[in-house]
């Protein structure tokens, strides 16, 4: 959302963030002069979040609204019921979670003029459900900034040290919140079985969240200790990219085309990952990586061994993998869709006015 906003504005849009007050995006966003409205969203005061919803669009008077998440867009979409809607509305969704096509979801995705998913797979999980047609969605990944995540071959010793690593011991490193979704725990379980193929191998758990707790004590269960180290939540992601040999994202469920996973293929790493949501769209299994099936702890390993055993095939799918990204995930093919998605919301919000004014004059 910050990526975007900010390219937008240097496109010549107006762009404003609402988002409750304080939290990260609002601070981020505030640091590099995007204007913040402070709007507090929650599922369990929805009518009052719809009314600071149109207090905010009758002060703004925005030609697009976007909403990302489950209880911001419930409160713009029952916004655009209260009174006259000469706005657009675009709904993005970044998850692959199904969706089920009852009523109240029927309602929710037919308020949108335009729907944004992360992933192509997502994008027709929804038009088969009867949801939205596939004329009136895109399919929009995020984009990454190769320039920002380029190999760094030169910083390895210099990352390596700061992470307390040796200069020659193959490492592996995950980035991802610390939640169920995201598959910590098959990654751990893998664990025992690529340390007996590679003893010297480490792991860099990067991220924080609600998981900690219960995957640091099934690394002590595993007797991982050495071989498993949590660094919390890092800014410096470049330069932890930079100290790994492979990458790895054992999502089990509920994925778009992640992030981490971009990143780590513009850094010029081989990805190991599942069969999730959007994830085969960046990973090409063989080719930039390899995918193996969700929860497959056996898979896992076998996949993450072989790589590390593997130099040559680690620097093909690692330069494979950054070509990829280069050719089909820019920030600039992310900004261009988003444009295009806008205008389309714009043109079905003036095509719905005109017929719903012709069935008022009828």
């Amino acid at each position: 959302m910050l990526a975007e906003s900010v390219g937008m504005r240097e496109r010549g849009h107006e762009v404003w963030i609402a988002t409750p007050q304080g939290g990260a995006l609002a601070n981020r966003a505030a640091e590099v002069g995007i204007d913040v409205i402070p709007v507090s969203f929650r599922r369990r005061s929805l009518p009052r979040s719809a009314l600071n919803v149109a207090s905010l669009v009758r002060r703004v008077r925005p030609d697009v609204l976007n909403s990302h998440s489950s209880a911001d867009s419930w409160a713009v979409a029952l916004t655009g019921r209260i009174g006259p809607r000469p706005w657009a509305l675009v709904r993005s969704r970044h998850i692959s979670a199904d969706v089920a096509p009852g009523p109240l979801h029927r309602f929710l995705y037919g308020q949108a003029d335009h729907l944004i998913t992360t992933g192509e797979t997502i994008r027709r999980d929804l038009a088969a459900s009867g949801l939205v047609p596939l004329e009136r969605s895109t399919s929009i990944p995020t984009g990454v900034d190769p320039d920002r995540f380029a190999p760094n071959a030169a910083g390895r010793t210099e990352a390596r040290r700061k992470l307390g690593l040796d200069d020659t011991g193959p490492v592996i490193g995950v980035v991802a919140y610390l939640r169920p979704d995201k598959g910590h725990q098959v990654l751990l379980r893998a664990m025992p079985e690529i340390v007996r193929q590679q003893p010297d191998c480490v792991l860099l758990v990067v991220g924080d969240g609600s998981q900690r707790s219960v995957l640091e004590s099934m690394t002590v269960e595993h007797g991982l200790e050495a071989r498993v180290r949590f660094l919390g939540a890092r800014e410096d992601i470049p330069d932890v990219l930079s100290a790994l040999d492979v990458f790895c994202l054992p999502s089990v469920r509920n994925e778009g085309v992640p992030q981490s996973v971009l990143q780590a293929s513009a850094a010029g790493l081989p990805v190991v990952s599942t069969a999730v949501g959007g994830i085969p769209e960046a990973v090409i299994d063989g080719k930039t990586g390899i995918v193996v099936p969700p929860g497959d702890a056996q898979s896992l390993a076998e996949a993450l061994a072989a790589l590390l055993a593997d130099p040559e095939s680690r620097d093909r799918m690692g330069h494979a993998g950054r070509r990829h990204v280069k050719d089909f995930f820019s920030l600039r093919e992310m900004l261009d869709r988003t444009e295009r998605a806008y205008e389309a919301a714009l043109l079905a919000r003036a095509a719905d006015s005109r017929s719903q004014l012709g069935t008022g004059m009828n």
